[in-house]
């Protein structure tokens, strides 16, 4: 393995990734469903493909799918989160139904939850493909750097970057109120989609 793409995918993914969409997104997905090990796990799964079709040949998907065709439709599955974010916020302050994943996470038989996995999957799968991470994968892989390496240095970078985000969004339910966690989740997937579909993102 070559450690020098290895370390050098790891610092260019990690430092592109910080603070960007996807780490917000984990963060809002961890505020909205309260299940941060069934978060964390769909967004690292969803980001290490993302990542394989960025190595192998996501150059190849840009001749199937027009990249604006890609931009647009994640803009869309984050407004349409946010939206439905924004109707839980609301069913919450009106003292109706509770979270889109409501189970309790000190109920040791509700600790995972298929919802919360698939739904940060599909989100971030999207989000990521055609983003600056796939497309540097792509670039570094084709330097005649080691693919093997700069794969493993950027699942590397985007895990620990999905392991912050998770761990912020935690302690982020544990201080701030359900209805409060939801609003501004909702207006951040919102915000991102927009921003997204203009091109921004």
């Amino acid at each position: 393995m070559d450690l020098s793409s290895l370390f050098s995918t790891f610092g260019l993914v990690f430092l592109a990734e910080l603070g960007d969409k996807t780490q917000l997104a984990v963060v809002a997905q961890t505020c909205r469903c309260r299940q941060p090990w069934a978060v964390f796990a769909g967004a690292s799964i969803a980001l290490a493909a993302a990542t394989a079709l960025g190595v192998v040949g996501g150059h190849l998907l840009g001749y199937v799918v027009p990249a604006s065709l890609l931009r647009m439709g994640a803009a869309f599955g984050f407004g349409v989160m946010g939206l439905l974010m924004a109707r839980e916020a609301w069913r919450s302050e009106a003292g109706g139904s509770s979270m889109v994943c409501p189970d309790d996470p000190e109920d040791p038989a509700s600790r995972w939850d298929w919802e919360a996995f698939f739904s940060t999957f599909g989100l971030l799968f999207v989000a990521e493909l055609g983003d600056k991470t796939q497309l540097t994968v792509l670039a570094l892989s084709g330097r005649g750097s080691s693919p093997w390496s700069v794969f493993c240095g950027g699942v590397l970078a985007l895990v620990a970057i999905t392991a912050l985000g998770v761990v912020g969004g935690e302690r982020l339910t544990r201080v701030v109120p359900e209805r409060v966690l939801l609003g501004v989740s909702a207006v951040a997937f919102v915000g991102m989609g927009v921003l997204m579909g203009i091109g921004y993102l």
